[in-house]
């Protein structure tokens, strides 16, 4: 496409339709069922006002999600975020093996969400998973453990699961990041006299607020929007402690209740999108 021509003004309504159609319009259906109580049970849709949000702010099972929801997507974000810069850090080095461990911690990026709760679900089996077995031949069977069935576990089974997936995509932007910066900076603070954790704080961090703010944005919107590893390692269990938001959607529409589950996913876009917004805003701060 030449950048000096000027296309005319006409040529932007194709995006625009195609934002309106795909978007605005099921955005704004969304919004107007989840005043209703559309559900299965019955043919006549009537409007029921904030019914169902106010449900959704008001139930304790609801709150409970929106706290396991937020629970999640903060500790993942901050593991995966910790770890891949450890990860980036060791392997931005120069020595002969790094490409290929670089290849294999990004390799479960890669890898079905669905395909690694199954595994998942084997290792944490209670009876015959990998861990209880390692446990026991290391001395140590007391600790064996029922890690998806236990209501004091479940949930950090899944969290470690989740970091273990995505840590790679991580590091690999901080890895982008890092090679990004100059090396005339850390001569210069080697010079200085900057000890390595120095060099981290005042060189290579600032540096890096660019690829933080990317990792930090969209760790957030997939740890708020996870579903698949949830459904397949505990389905919400045991006892709700590991229901997200859109497994509980996935619930709510499957039984029928259309409107509620609407709702339910509305509000998860919001929030979702005020918790994107202000990261991104705040991250702005720290790059000017």
């Amino acid at each position: 496409m030449n950048h000096k021509k000027v296309y005319p003004s006409y040529f932007i309504l194709i995006p625009f339709v195609l934002y309106l159609v795909f978007f605005i319009v099921p955005s704004a259906m969304g919004l107007a069922l989840s005043v209703t109580d559309w559900n299965s049970a019955s043919d006549q849709i009537h409007f029921v006002g904030l019914e169902h949000f106010q449900a959704i702010f008001t139930n304790k099972r609801n709150l409970l999600v929106i706290a396991n929801t937020l629970i999640f997507a903060v500790v993942t974000t901050i593991g995966k975020n910790a770890i891949g810069l450890g990860m980036a850090l060791a392997l931005n080095k120069g020595f002969k093996s790094r490409n290929l461990l670089r290849t294999i911690f990004f390799f479960p990026v890669m890898l079905s969400p669905l395909i690694l709760g199954l595994v998942f679900k084997s290792i944490f089996n209670p009876e015959f998973g990998v861990i209880n077995d390692f446990l026991q031949l290391i001395g140590l069977g007391t600790l064996k453990h029922d890690w998806l069935g236990d209501t004091s576990t479940a949930l950090g089974a899944v969290i470690f699961v989740e970091v273990w997936r995505l840590v790679g995509q991580n590091m690999v932007i901080y890895i982008a990041g890092l090679q990004a910066i100059s090396d005339d900076y850390l001569e210069a603070a080697s010079i200085d006299g900057a000890t390595s954790l120095q060099k981290l704080r005042y060189v290579i961090i600032p540096q890096l607020i660019p690829s933080i703010t990317i990792n930090l944005i969209l760790n957030l919107i997939a740890g708020l929007k996870v579903f698949d590893v949830v459904f397949m390692l505990t389905n919400g269990g045991p006892a709700r402690k590991t229901e997200m938001l859109n497994t509980l959607v996935f619930k709510e529409y499957s039984s029928g209740r259309y409107g509620f589950s609407t709702a339910l996913g509305l509000v998860m876009f919001v929030f979702t999108c005020i918790v994107a917004f202000s990261v991104l805003k705040a991250m702005a701060k720290e790059e000017d």
